[in-house]
């Protein structure tokens, strides 16, 4: 769930930038991101990605389920 959400949050603040210029905005519109974030904030989202990341990654490693070990 916190890496669909880093998605969204990560994904709309370039978006909006790159729609921004006058005539990018005149022919696709203008995105605004649903959500500002500070810089403080873009870090701690990017740690808790990286976490997120990591914790998963380590999981699908070591389960016996996924890996074909049960039954």
């Amino acid at each position: 769930m916190a890496l669909a959400t880093v998605l969204v949050l990560l994904v709309s603040q370039p978006a909006e930038k790159l729609t921004e210029p006058p005539g990018i905005a005149q022919h696709v519109g203008a995105f605004t991101a649903p959500v500002h974030l500070s810089v403080r904030m873009n870090i701690a989202v990017v740690l808790v990605t990286l976490a997120a990341g990591t914790e998963r990654a380590l999981r699908l490693r070591n389960s016996r389920l996924l890996d074909g070990g049960a039954g």
